[in-house]
């Protein structure tokens, strides 16, 4: 990557992201996505995202297993996933949407990670980037536009 400073970026997980991680075991694919973005990311959750896992580890079946193994990795500190209070919101998606909107309001370079469509859009309207998971080819894709539109990765989903 050309610049003198690295690019660093803070990539926002929500629930809908960390469960595709769990499922499928895609962490690694999420450092490949970012590449032509980022020279560093710095993954983030909100304590809501958590507390939605730990509701969804009570269900039989997928998803309460990948949510149950996503608890023991971030907890356990073998997922590098820092899990952070978010003040004034009220559900997961409002806590992405906020952390979002102040990490861009201090000038960072924000991804979040989702694949819930009416998060993505609203993320659409305010200019982030997105993360997100590509069933048919079961790897995640940077998606959207920011000030770094031009730098989207190969393969990705076109955006208008």
């Amino acid at each position: 990557m050309s610049g003198t400073s690295p690019r660093i970026c803070r990539v926002i997980f929500d629930t809908s992201a960390l469960l595709v991680i769990g499922e499928y075991g895609s962490f690694p694919d999420v450092a490949d996505s970012l590449e032509s973005v980022c020279e560093h990311a710095i993954f983030i959750t909100p304590r809501r995202v958590m507390d939605e896992l730990s509701r969804i580890a009570l269900e039989r079946g997928r998803r309460g297993l990948a949510a149950r193994l996503l608890l023991k990795l971030i907890e356990g500190g073998h997922l590098s996933i820092e899990v952070v209070n978010v003040e004034g919101c009220t559900t997961a998606d409002e806590c992405v949407l906020k952390l979002a909107s102040d990490f861009r309001n201090l000038g960072e370079r924000v991804i979040v990670a989702t694949l819930d469509r009416e998060m993505a859009g609203k993320l659409r309207e305010m200019g982030v980037m997105r993360l997100t998971w590509w069933y048919s080819r079961r790897k995640f894709t940077l998606c959207g536009s920011s000030e770094d539109a031009n730098a989207k990765t190969s393969g990705g989903r076109p955006q208008p």
